[in-house]
């Protein structure tokens, strides 16, 4: 009856022996499961800690690029004030030219009276060399403010891009084209890692959208960058029913569109960033200032008092413009038009 006893204590401590073997299995793996999470829990904060730094790397440059476009728009103003000053010594030229016109107009009235032709060609002469002058005046400044009109263009397209940077980032948009995939998921935790990076243009807070063979996946939101690589989290309830993240997914950007630069209108800007500078007028005789009628200084035909000609040149010209037996020794060549300034038939007068 012993034997039994012992035979059945035998098999009961084995037993135990055997139930104290497996719990102990047991617990040793979920001491390594906690350990395990405890690594992966303090490397997720470590991330988070290094994501806050990432967050707060962006906001200075936010407003750096901000401090970059109050500068921009400073630059911007003192052009715009270059630009009216240049408008105001243009008209300052105009009203100059116009005076000489006047005077030039009373100068032939008082022509009739002084026998000394010679003596008023002379004047006259001079009072062309003066309105030339003013006329390469009036073209300098017309040179300068047409290229104060392109930097104020270029300013403005620059300060239009930084803000549509600035926008796209603040709104975790990816800008161009882009698709990538997963280089490693980890479904129990919510987030995998994608192997694109800043240096393929992914930006903190961007919604990207996984693909497995064009089927539909899940949704992710980017929350770390760095240059090759990005972490992100499933967002909550995209995931489909059944599905899981694996690596080599395909990963696109959730938003296709991208804020557009949009330069502020430079007004009196032209489709070539401004009007062209006329042409400085060519020194020289009369040949050289246009053909027409009512030219004070040498024209062609009409009823000359000193003998002026009927040639291709203007009327009523008291300097012996033109064709015909002018007894002061006027020719017969091409004159200048109604423009007492020289304007011929070519290029209209940038100021009409």
């Amino acid at each position: 009856m012993w034997k039994i006893l012992a035979m059945i204590a035998a098999v009961l401590l084995g037993g135990a022996a055997w139930f104290s073997f497996q719990n102990k299995t047991t617990i040793e793996t979920k001491v390594a499961e906690l350990g395990q999470e405890k690594e992966t829990l303090k490397a997720r904060e470590e991330s988070l800690e290094k994501t806050n730094a990432d967050i707060d790397m962006v906001n200075q440059q936010i407003m750096s690029l901000k401090d970059e476009t109050e500068k921009l728009q400073v630059q911007k103003s003192d052009l715009d004030n270059q630009l009216l000053q240049a408008e105001s010594d243009r008209d300052e030229l105009i009203a100059q030219r116009e005076s000489a016109a006047e005077q030039l107009e009373k100068d032939r009235e008082v022509i009739k009276e002084f026998p000394d032709i010679e003596s008023l060609r002379r004047q006259m002469a001079d009072k062309r060399v003066a309105i030339e002058e003013s006329e390469i005046e009036l073209s300098k400044a017309e040179g300068q403010k047409a290229a104060e009109e392109v930097a104020i263009e270029q300013l403005s397209s620059v300060a239009a891009e930084y803000q549509a940077l600035r926008t796209d980032q603040e709104a975790g948009i990816i800008r161009g084209e882009f698709q990538s995939s997963i280089a490693k998921a980890y479904n129990k935790w919510g987030f995998v890692v994608v192997n694109s990076g800043n240096d393929q243009g992914v930006v903190d807070t961007a919604q990207l959208d996984v693909y497995r063979r064009g089927q539909f996946i899940c949704k992710l939101l980017v929350t770390k960058v760095e240059a090759n690589q990005a972490v992100a989290d499933i967002i909550p309830g995209s995931l489909q029913p059944g599905q899981s993240v694996l690596a080599g997914d395909t990963v696109v950007k959730a938003i296709k569109s991208q804020t557009q630069a949009v330069a502020p209108v430079i007004d009196g800007a032209g489709a070539g960033g401004g009007a062209a500078a006329p042409s400085a007028p060519a020194g020289g005789g009369d040949a050289g200032m246009g053909d027409g009628g009512g030219d004070p200084f040498g024209g062609g035909g009409g009823d000359d008092p000193f003998g002026g000609g009927g040639g291709g040149g203007m009327s009523d010209d008291p300097f012996g413009g033109g064709g015909g037996d002018d007894p002061f020794g006027g020719g017969g060549g091409g004159g200048m038009s109604d423009d007492p300034f020289g304007g011929g038939g070519g290029e209209p007068d940038p100021f009409q």
